[in-house]
């Protein structure tokens, strides 16, 4: 009986380890800031491509950390593909085209300095492109359960009150979409790109604007109802174009 009671503290002792096991510990948050400062400084421009970062013991003394968090730092910067690491030839900042511009971090600062908007430009043209692509593709994979669903969400749509309501219900039915594409690695970096523009500021909608987003998504859904997979892309094309970058940002 003592041996059971024994073996059930363990176990206790064990379940609590690996409930805890998750938690970040100290040095991985010191890491992650020190991280997040060496990407804002280079995408800014305040480290520019060529510049040699200092040693291990100066970034130790400037960030005030240990050299294992400096280390853990430079490997999730250098994951970005922000700078070149060699050992006996330092740390150095790398060209602009050598980014990994869809890192959410990289992604999210470069639009945030996009003041001629040539970059959201060239991400709208890449949302539109790969939904397009999508569309036609889902041409014969939707369901009769899946039109239902687009059916019932385009109502809502309709009798939504809010705009972020609405906004809510149309990420619904891109995803719908896409999931009957069957393409994972558009999808995925379709809705990073829309996640990223939605973080550079707050949104403004009037009921008419999004009357007019509503109605474009129904063109795409009578002509998937069809089967025109050319059709359909094309209005999502047009919807996209139209309407994603409707709304000003307000930056403070």
């Amino acid at each position: 009986m003592a041996r059971q009671v024994k073996g059930t503290q363990v176990a206790d002792r064990e379940n609590a380890a690996d409930a805890t096991s998750w938690r970040p510990k100290r040095s991985t948050r010191l890491s992650a800031d020190v991280a997040a400062d060496v990407v804002d400084r280079i995408v800014r421009g305040i480290l520019a491509p060529g510049t040699t970062l200092p040693n291990e013991a100066g970034l130790c003394e400037y960030y005030d950390v240990s050299r294992p968090v400096i280390r853990e730092a430079l490997k999730v910067v250098e994951q970005k593909g922000l700078i070149q690491i060699r050992q006996g030839d330092g740390t150095t900042v790398l060209p602009k085209d050598e980014w990994l511009l869809l890192n959410a971090d990289v992604l999210r600062i470069s639009l945030d300095l996009d003041e001629g908007g040539t970059l959201r430009r060239d991400v709208l043209t890449l949302r539109r492109d790969l939904e397009m692509s999508m569309v036609e593709r889902a041409v014969g994979r939707l369901s009769l359960a899946d039109f239902r669903e687009l059916d019932r969400l385009l109502d809502l749509m309709d009798a939504a009150r809010d705009w972020q309501d609405d906004q809510t219900l149309d990420d619904q039915i891109h995803r719908l979409i896409h999931r009957a594409s069957g393409n994972e690695v558009a999808r995925a970096v379709v809705f990073q790109l829309v996640n990223e523009v939605r973080n550079l500021g707050a949104l403004s909608f009037t009921r008419e604007q999004y009357n007019e987003s509503n109605a474009s998504l129904r063109r795409v859904r009578d002509h998937l109802v069809a089967g025109d997979g050319k059709a359909a892309a094309a209005a999502m094309g047009e919807h996209i174009a139209d309407n994603w970058f409707f709304a000003q940002y307000e930056h403070d």
